[in-house]
C-alpha cells in the first residue's frame, strides 16, 4: 500500500512525489498570477482623435472668444471717443486772438529839461531752462478753457485733446502711466486703452517735453496711425505735418521734425530714454535730444528746433517685441511763424 501524505496521482494514472505535486500546484498558482498581472497591465488605448478633436475645439472656441471681445472693445472704444468728440466739438467757443504784446511806456520830459536815459542793468547769466516760459502769456492765471468744462464733468481725467487733420481726433487723459493702457476714455475696461499724457508731466507748470502715450492698434485706433509716419517716400508726412493739441489751459498747434524708431535696450545702438527728457537743464540735454532724434529719423525735414521751443513726443509700440517704440516728435509753431512756409519746406523733406 502507497503512502497517501507523499505521493499522488496525476492525470496518467501515474503517482507523483509529494515535492512534483507541490511543485506544479505552485506553478498553477503562479500562471494564474501571471496572467491576471498581463490582464491589469494591459495597456488603455486612448482616444487620440477624440483628444486632438477636444483640443481643436477648444482653441478655437477661445481664439474665437478673444476675436470677438477685441472687436467689441475697439467698437466700445469708438463709440465712447465718439461722445466725447460730440461734447467737445459743441463745447467749442470762438476765442478772439489776444496780443502778447505789452505797451512800453514812453518817456516825457518837462519842458526846459533834458531827458536822462535810466542806467541798463548788466545782464545776469541765463539760465538754460529760462528759455521755455514758466507760465502761459495769454492765461497765467491757469483759468481752464470752456471747450472742457463739460468734458471733464464726463471724466476728470480728461486734460487736452489731440488731433491731425483727416486721421486722428481723441481725448488726452492724465492719471498714471498704468491705467489708461487698459482702460478707456470712459474708464471702462478695454484693451485698446486711452491716449494718455506721461504722469511726470505737469501742464501747470509748462513741461517742456509734453510726451503723449497710446496703443499701435492694427486697425489704426488711438496711436496705430502713427505707423503711417514711417511710409518711405515720407508722403504721408508731407500730407499731415502738423498736429493741434490743445490743453486745459491753452491751444497749440505743432509741427512734426523727426519720425524715430528707438529701442529701450541699453545695450542697443537705438536705445533712447525718452520718457528722461521732459525738462532740459542743460544745452547738453536738450542737444542730445534733439540730436538723437534726427539721427534714428526716417527722414531729414528743413524743420529747425531751437532753445524755448516746446516739444510734443507722441509714443507707441512697434516692432515684434515689447523693447522697441515709434516716436512721432514735433514742436510748438512759434508766435507769429508762417505755416505755409513751413509747408512748403516740408515738402522739400529727404528720406535716408
Amino acid at each position: 500500500m502507497s503512502d497517501n501524505r507523499n505521493t499522488t496521482e496525476n492525470r496518467s494514472g501515474r503517482m507523483l512525489s509529494g515535492d512534483e505535486y507541490l511543485a506544479r500546484k505552485n506553478q498553477h498558482y503562479q500562471n494564474l498570477e501571471n496572467a491576471y498581472s498581463k490582464k491589469k497591465e494591459k495597456p488603455v488605448r486612448f482616444p487620440i482623435k477624440s483628444l486632438l478633436f477636444i483640443m481643436c475645439a477648444l482653441v478655437f472656441f477661445f481664439s474665437g472668444y478673444h476675436l470677438v471681445r477685441y472687436f467689441s472693445d475697439i467698437s466700445r472704444a469708438k463709440n465712447s471717443s465718439q461722445d466725447l468728440r460730440e461734447i467737445y466739438a459743441s463745447s467749442q467757443t470762438e476765442v478772439s486772438p489776444s496780443s502778447d504784446v505789452t505797451a512800453t511806456p514812453v518817456a516825457t520830459s518837462t519842458p526846459g529839461t533834458t531827458a536822462t536815459p535810466a542806467p541798463k542793468p548788466s545782464p545776469a547769466a541765463k539760465k538754460f531752462s529760462e528759455y521755455w516760459p514758466s507760465q502761459y502769456a495769454n492765461n497765467p492765471e491757469l483759468v481752464i478753457d470752456d471747450s472742457f468744462q463739460k468734458l471733464r464733468q464726463e471724466n476728470r481725467d480728461i486734460v487736452g485733446w489731440l488731433s491731425i487733420d483727416g486721421v486722428l481726433d481723441e481725448p488726452v487723459l492724465q492719471r498714471d502711466n498704468a491705467f489708461y493702457l487698459t482702460h478707456d476714455a470712459s474708464q471702462a475696461k478695454n484693451v485698446t486703452g486711452a491716449l494718455f499724457l506721461d504722469e511726470e508731466c505737469n501742464l501747470r507748470t509748462m513741461t517742456h517735453n509734453l510726451i503723449i502715450h497710446g496703443h499701435n492698434m492694427k486697425e489704426g485706433a488711438m496711436f496705430g496711425v502713427l505707423k503711417k509716419y514711417k511710409l518711405k517716400d515720407a508722403s504721408f508726412y508731407k500730407e499731415h505735418p502738423f498736429v493741434e493739441f490743445n490743453t486745459l489751459y491753452e491751444k497749440g498747434t505743432y509741427v512734426i521734425f523727426a519720425v524715430t524708431e528707438i529701442s529701450l535696450d541699453p545695450y542697443n545702438h537705438y536705445y533712447l530714454p525718452f520718457w528722461v527728457y521732459k525738462n532740459f537743464d542743460s544745452e547738453r540735454a536738450f542737444n542730445t535730444y534733439i540730436n538723437r532724434l534726427r539721427e534714428y529719423s526716417h527722414f531729414q525735414t528743413s524743420v529747425d528746433v531751437q532753445p524755448g521751443d516746446r516739444l510734443l513726443t507722441m509714443a507707441t509700440c512697434t516692432g515684434i517685441n515689447d523693447s522697441e517704440r515709434l516716436l512721432v516728435v514735433a514742436r510748438k509753431v512759434r508766435d507769429g511763424e508762417d505755416t505755409i512756409e513751413l509747408k512748403r519746406g516740408i515738402l522739400s523733406t529727404t528720406v535716408k
